[in-house]
């Protein structure tokens, strides 16, 4: 992982492999480019001119025009210290700020190429709080340099770039050490997110229930929290009826991870329960080949984004309030002793079932986990989950379904996500539809028996009964948890989608 630094050098001094430099839309340069350029004897025009051009400005557009994602380079020919100049696009001043920080950071880190080392003073173009863009930068330079490679027997080729050190050049006037812990926040909420993506990019027959449960066990042995593990007998001992009924297909028994950061004095306890089925093939309700059923290896991009947030939340440390992370996992198979559509179970704490479909398995688990988590004393409880199809269909892949009872606590996770650098939008629990999820038999079904559309609703409505009266947010990420293309601080596959919208939320109580 590169190492970031801070310093106050002159854009003209800064002795690097590559400087990073900013110019907004319509050509208008940022900080220190005319610096930069007057030094190279070149106008902005002149290099846009003569200089190669690299990443998506090259297929997508005939020219740099400083738009958001525009990149093009140029050699200093050694009148710089800096081998390579950088330029990239912010797009129009008055919206470089927020979330254009992470992408700013990404872009930088996707164009970095060869250089081992890289400077750059491009926070400071940016608008906002210096710590808050700061950190947004290297969050984004982290994630942009992603690449899932366990399984690559040629390592380095598949890497974004090779850079070592960047050095944020920044002034005097900055507080030096409140930059520092900027980037150190930094740190930690990228290598939660990197957690998440690589736990959901690992193929579904090297991960297992056990496996997340030693992931937990490990973030409990780094950061000191405490840790319960429910493996199957105990769950059966206790009553899980959802785990379980969704485990019984599998030979890798399912686990209830119980994950406890409980700082002294702390006044509020937030939950937070994560889906964790490591393959979902349906069940006897199997998927079809054409479903793109080699993605529910990702199932459980919930518990991962869990994981990574509590990854994060353990070394950062915030004061004033717990949070407790609940992981339901298990894997949905199809053998002779899975569930049947049309059997009964009984979830924990009570409430009976009708399984309509086996493949609406994801809702069992959250279901058990939500009534544990209220039992155990949260405040608050957010369930994320790749919960629905429907949520996919109504908002796609770039912005994730957001319920929450009462409602002003979903324009909290909304602003959350904002300012972490990505997107939620509210979606509706209708009390209305809740008539089309009661079963004749038992006191729900798990998806109903006419089907009114609303599929993301009538999930949430699902889950909103087991967590009663507690306040409750639900995170459905079906849509953003893989990407289908590299794109800014995303990559191909698993994004980690959630973490920082997690992680931001509990430091903003």
């Amino acid at each position: 992982m590169a190492k970031f630094s801070v310093a106050t050098d002159r854009v003209a001094d800064a002795a690097a492999d590559l400087l990073a430099l900013a110019v907004y839309a319509e050509g208008q340069p940022g900080p220190g480019v005319k610096e930069a350029l007057d030094a190279l004897e070149l106008t902005l025009e002149d290099l846009i001119a003569r200089a190669p051009q690299l990443g998506e400005v090259a297929i997508k557009k005939p020219t740099f025009t400083g738009d958001l994602g525009d990149a093009i380079a140029v050699d200093t020919l050694g009148k710089l210290p800096a081998k390579t100049l950088l330029l990239i696009g912010l797009g129009k001043k008055a919206d470089a700020k927020g979330a254009v920080a992470v992408k700013a950071g990404a872009m930088v880190a996707r164009r970095a190429g060869g250089a081992a080392s890289v400077a750059t003073n491009i926070p400071r173009a940016i608008k906002g709080n210096a710590e808050v863009v700061v950190q947004g930068f290297v969050e984004g330079f982290l994630l942009g340099s992603y690449r899932y490679l366990k399984f690559k027997t040629e390592q380095n080729g598949s890497m974004p770039n090779k850079v070592e050190a960047v050095t944020l050049l920044g002034d005097k006037k900055q507080n030096a050490r409140a930059l520092k812990a900027a980037i150190e926040r930094a740190e930690h909420i990228a290598g939660g997110t990197t957690l998440a993506r690589d736990l959901t990019n690992l193929p579904a027959g090297d991960k297992s229930p056990e496996l997340l449960a030693e992931e937990a066990r490990k973030i409990a042995r780094d950061t000191k929290m405490k840790i319960t593990v429910l493996d199957e007998k105990q769950l059966e001992a206790k009553g899980f009826g959802g785990l379980l009924g969704v485990g019984r297909g599998s030979p890798k028994p399912p686990r209830l991870v119980e994950l406890r950061y409980e700082p002294p004095g702390a006044k509020r306890t937030i939950a937070f329960v994560g889906k964790g089925i490591t393959f979902d093939s349906g069940g006897i309700n199997l998927k079809p080949g054409t479903s793109g059923i080699d993605w529910m290896k990702m199932d459980m991009g919930g518990a991962g984004a869990v994981l990574g947030a509590m990854h994060a939340i353990g070394r950062i440390k915030p004061k004033g309030v717990a949070v407790r992370a609940y992981i339901a996992t298990a894997e949905n198979m199809p053998d002779g002793n899975a569930l049947h559509p049309g059997d009964v179970i009984t979830q924990y704490g009570g409430k009976t079932v009708e399984i309509g479909n086996t493949d609406a398995e994801g809702r069992l688990v959250m279901a058990d986990a939500i009534v544990y988590a209220k039992e155990r004393g949260a405040d608050v409880i957010i369930d994320i989950a790749t919960l629905t199809g429907a949520c996919v269909m109504a908002l796609g892949n770039k912005v994730f379904g957001v319920f929450a009872e009462p409602r002003s606590e979903a324009r909290k996770m909304l602003d959350a996500a904002q300012r972490a650098g990505e997107k939620g939008w509210e979606l509706p629990v209708e009390p209305d539809y809740l008539g089309s999820i009661k079963s004749d038999i038992a006191d729900l079904r798990n998806v109903a028996l006419v089907n009114p559309g609303a599929g993301a609703t009538l999930a949430a409505l699902f889950l909103k009964e087991f967590a009663g009266d507690t306040t409750w947010i639900h995170l459905d990420i079906a849509g953003t948890a893989k990407a289908d293309k590299d794109e800014f601080e995303n990559p191909k596959w698993a994004t980690g989608s959630g973490v920082r919208t997690l992680v931001e939320y509990v430091l903003s109580l």
